[in-house]
């Protein structure tokens, strides 16, 4: 019979049953929660399963690829993890949640689906040895666009200046050659106008309170203010397109707008290429006295080196620069003179062909000039040398040589070398000269584009890098 137990008062009683009925209760109660636990341990157990089984699968996918992708010496890092972060790779290797062979093989595929993205696959590796995987100076999809519209308009004003040329040298007329300079007009006016756009929006994205007076000089001028003038040039000319395709007789308005338009950003175009040349030119002779005063000092030096190559390749850019400015004032004027002369046209085509070039050349000498870094980081030529030694009759493969290397320092390319080098170099210049005041190092920052704020602690990393880069 259940008892009742007086409560304090304002408390509810209490029911107690009797033992027997009390011990059945008990009974009752655990066996219940042995079954709750029982069945939580199951499921746990299941859950580890099916982890443990498709990280097993992931990881016999991923070595079976190596070895037929010749990645073997790269896979290995993942190896030489410690067992935890082996299952954080795992993890990571499916995007996140619970490992398994479908996920991972749509996660860590390349754009096509066929073979493994071993870029990504270095990057989850570095980033939880906790390196910096970070890539500061990469080219976005805006600067390959921009390349290749610079590119491609300057072949088109090339090709249309050498068909007038051509025409003129064998006697063609005036309205013969004239036509035949046009005859890309159209092309020309759409990827010019896309062009001068694009660089306009790179020349308010990339300007920065960090840089140095002729870098915003020369962004705000030579970048923003030639793009809009040949934004403007663009529109005319494409004016005087529509006249021909509708078989009139293109208005005089529109022809000195492109001349009066073209002086304008050849101005401009030509006083910050001639700044640009002769300021990058300094910086050169700078840096390279900076690299001979390193001393012991490794990152500096290796810093001074790299800055003054960017340097150089700016000198020369910015000397083309001047050069298009100088064809555009040229040919804009005779467009002002005389609409019937090919002359202008002609001289505006080359101009365009001078951008073109120069976008080209920036683009191959920043590639070739990445070569140089990583091959210099990994010794490339103290191993292609000691290959020979062992064996003078046989001819070594550079690229096989820095391939290897590159696999066994944990990198899957060239680029992810060089961004981990850049990043790291940035980062020593940064708590070197920004936060450790170190002067040499203040100068070194002077000499590629950027000035010191102690207090702000500016320029950042982020900025540093990009600009040893570019």
């Amino acid at each position: 019979m259940p008892k009742h137990i007086k409560s304090t008062p304002g408390q509810p009683s209490i029911t107690v049953g009797t033992t027997s009925e009390t011990g059945s209760a008990i009974g009752g109660t655990l066996a219940l929660q042995s079954t709750a636990g029982n069945k939580v341990t199951k499921a746990a157990k299941a859950e580890l399963a099916r982890t443990e089984g498709g990280s097993a699968a992931i990881i016999g996918w991923l070595k079976g690829e190596a070895a037929k992708d010749k990645k073997s010496d790269l896979f290995a890092h993942y190896e030489g993890l410690a067992p935890l972060s082996k299952q954080l790779a795992h993890f990571r290797f499916s995007g996140g949640g619970t490992p398994s062979l479908a996920k991972a093989k749509k996660f860590m595929t390349g754009f096509f689906g066929r073979s493994v993205d071993w870029d990504k696959f270095s990057t989850i590796i570095r980033d939880i040895n906790k390196e910096n995987t970070q890539n500061h100076n990469a080219d976005t999809n805006r600067d390959f666009t921009g390349y290749g519209l610079a590119g491609v308009k300057g072949a088109s004003q090339g090709a249309s200046a050498g068909a007038s040329a051509v025409g003129k040298a064998i006697g063609g007329t005036a309205e013969n050659t004239t036509k035949a300079s046009n005859s890309l007009g159209p092309a020309t006016s759409m990827l010019g106008g896309l062009s001068s756009g694009l660089q306009v929006a790179n020349a308010l994205h990339n300007d920065n309170d960090s840089m140095e007076s002729y870098e915003r000089f020369d962004n705000a001028v030579g970048q923003g203010g030639g793009g809009l003038a040949d934004m403007a040039s663009a529109g005319a000319n494409s004016a005087i397109n529509m006249h021909k395709a509708l078989g009139t007789v293109a208005g005089v308005a529109a022809t000195t707008a492109v001349g009066a338009a073209s002086i304008v950003g050849g101005a401009a175009y030509m006083v910050s290429g001639t700044a640009g040349a002769i300021s990058h030119h300094k910086r050169v002779n700078k840096l390279n006295e900076l690299e001979k005063n390193a001393g012991k000092d490794d990152a500096l030096r290796e810093a001074a080196s790299f800055g003054a190559k960017s340097q150089s390749i700016n000198r020369a850019t910015s000397g083309m620069t001047a050069l298009k400015g100088a064809a555009m004032i040229i040919g804009g004027g005779l467009l002002l003179a005389s609409a019937t002369t090919p002359v202008g046209w002609i001289l505006l085509g080359v101009a365009g062909a001078i951008g073109g070039i120069a976008a080209v050349y920036k683009f191959y000498k920043k590639r070739v000039r990445q070569n140089e870094v990583v091959d210099r980081f990994l010794d490339v030529d103290k191993k292609i040398e000691k290959l020979q030694a062992g064996n003078p009759d046989e001819k070594v493969s550079r690229d096989e040589v820095r391939q290897k290397l590159l696999q066994k320092s944990g990198f899957n390319s060239m680029a992810q070398c060089y961004n981990q080098i850049t990043a790291d170099l940035a980062q020593t210049i940064f708590n070197k000269g920004v936060k450790g005041k170190d002067q040499q190092y203040v100068e070194l920052l002077s000499n590629i584009g950027l000035k010191v704020d102690h207090k702000k602690l500016t320029p950042k990393p982020d900025m540093i890098a990009k600009k040893l880069h570019n």
